[in-house]
């Protein structure tokens, strides 16, 4: 069995039409049959029939058994090309959300500056969501993801490193700034804030919604943090953030949720099951489980050496 066959058997399964599939390929038309036929000879059963009646071409069961693994099989190669051809380039390419950025990864910055990796690191930054759709694309290698409940993904190894609660934000002006905690339940009237699906804050978010039978007005999404706590201290909405997200100088007030729900701004070392690490990617992630994800009370301390 070669890749073309499946390359145009899977064609044929989308378009269900030989003479485009032909074309497309810039082949023949019997090209494009015999390839079918090599493959249903491969593997004993009729791949796909001609109803003559109607004029369709129909993929059978069989048919669609295969072409589900020749998708599994081309994406499988297309990952292969890309880890090879980054492989010559000996940089670690890693994914780095902005909020563990900004929060967390600085605890081994000083350790990475020391050894002269820095430079060997390409930087992919974006919520947690989109970076973990690009590591099983394999457009990344290695990353540091947030997520809801404890990461678990087919195709994907994680390391959890901890969780921190999350909070919903107000302004000073706001009358629940008068407040230390408050429930979902409380806020079913009230406009919000909110992140774009780039963040796993969204689906946490929803899942809190969800849990307090509310289904509060989000007047407006960004993808950037910082604006979305400059909207909020205008109190023109609330927001939803991890608990470390806020300090003092954004001018905002974090009030505790008080709803027993598992979900979490789970901290989570991942990159691809099978994957084959150089030895500065294996000596980067030992480096990375040295992070702290603290309790509130605990201080963030930096790993130097």
């Amino acid at each position: 069995m070669n890749t073309r066959d499946l390359a145009f058997f899977r064609a044929i399964v989308q378009y269900k039409n030989y003479t485009y599939v032909a074309e497309r390929f810039e082949v023949s038309q019997p090209a494009v049959s015999q390839a079918i036929k090599r493959l249903e000879r491969e593997f004993g059963a009729t791949l796909v029939k001609q109803d003559r009646i109607h004029h369709q071409t129909v993929i059978t069961r069989a048919g669609m058994l295969l072409y589900q693994s020749a998708q599994a099989i081309q994406n499988s190669i297309s990952l292969a090309h890309r880890e090879i051809e980054f492989s010559q380039q000996r940089q670690i390419r890693f994914g780095l959300p902005p909020v563990i950025g900004a929060l967390y990864f600085p605890q081994v910055a000083a350790a990475l500056l020391k050894r002269g990796w820095l430079n060997q690191i390409k930087i992919v930054e974006n919520g947690s969501a989109q970076i973990l759709t690009n590591l099983v694309r394999g457009d990344i290698d290695i990353a540091l993801i947030g997520s809801p409940r404890p990461l678990h993904h087919q195709g994907i190894e994680a390391i959890s490193l901890g969780a921190r609660p999350f909070n919903v934000i107000v302004s000073p002006a706001n009358p629940l700034a008068k407040r230390t905690s408050i429930g979902f339940k409380e806020l079913g009237d009230q406009p919000f804030i909110g992140l774009d699906g780039k963040f796993v804050h969204p689906e946490a978010f929803r899942a809190y919604c969800k849990a307090a039978g509310i289904t509060p007005n989000i007047i407006y999404r960004t993808p950037d943090i910082a604006w979305l706590k400059s909207i909020v201290r205008e109190n023109l909405g609330l927001g939803f953030l991890v608990q470390d997200a806020v300090s003092t100088i954004d001018g905002v007030v974090g009030l505790k949720i008080t709803d027993q729900l598992m979900d979490r701004f789970n901290v989570s070392i991942a990159y691809r099951k099978g994957y084959v690490m150089t030895p500065e990617e294996t000596a980067f992630i030992r480096l990375l489980t040295r992070m702290q994800i603290p309790d509130p009370q605990v201080p963030i301390s930096n790993t130097n050496n």
